[in-house]
């Protein structure tokens, strides 16, 4: 069993925060072990070998395609490893999937949606990962900058202070009253709601839930 964290380029953050290529993975306490798969993060995995599938506690079991973006899990979640497994994780903050993909979060919290689907260039990463990891893993670091960093015109600019108010509750570890956010961050509770909602495709109330319960996976 071998593991190996990568560092995506600094222009991914704060939507991606780690890269995990994962070898020879034989069961679900392998998983555990690493801490992946917790509340309140979204990952996208790259099945190289093997299979991985999830029983949320809140959502019906499912089985992961070749490729997958899946979470935010706002509940406990147990892995079933079909093994050897072999994958490359990309690990994101909340609401990435939403922010650079446009997926409605409603969609894959405590489930996934297939990347196939979504967009037929996520095919060709996958494809691209295998080659990479027949070589070494700065060539599946590159590939994974590459294909995240071409979705970063997706993003607006125009509400980046959400980005800092996403920031702040992740200090905070969800323990903040609405009406002290928007006196904080200097606006009204709905003008507050309303902007986190769009950009993150999450109610500020959700968020703080998922936050509150990562302390505790």
């Amino acid at each position: 069993m071998n593991t190996y964290i990568l560092h995506p380029d600094t222009t991914l953050h704060p939507f991606v925060q780690q890269y995990i290529v994962l070898e020879n993975i034989t069961s679900a306490a392998d998983i555990a072990e690493k801490r992946l798969f917790t509340a309140g993060k979204q990952y996208l995995v790259f099945i190289q070998q093997g299979g991985l599938a999830f029983k949320p506690a809140d959502h019906a079991a499912f089985e992961l395609p070749e490729a997958a973006v899946t979470g935010p899990f706002t509940c406990r979640v147990d892995a079933r490893v079909t093994g050897p497994l072999n994958a490359v994780i990309v690990q994101l903050n909340a609401y990435a999937s939403h922010r650079l993909m446009g997926i409605s979060m409603e969609s894959v919290t405590n489930y996934y949606r297939n990347l196939a689907k979504v967009h037929p260039r996520w095919a060709q990463t996958a494809q691209e990962l295998r080659t990479a990891m027949a070589l070494d893993t700065e060539s599946v670091r590159r590939v994974l900058d590459s294909a995240l960093a071409s979705l970063l015109a997706n993003q607006t600019s125009a509400l980046r202070q959400v980005d800092e108010i996403v920031d702040y509750l992740a200090e905070q570890k969800g323990k903040v009253a609405m009406l002290d956010l928007a006196l904080r961050f200097k606006t009204s509770r709905h003008t507050l709601e309303r902007q986190f909602m769009e950009v993150t495709g999450l109610t500020p109330q959700l968020y703080n839930r998922i936050l509150r319960k990562q302390r505790y996976a």
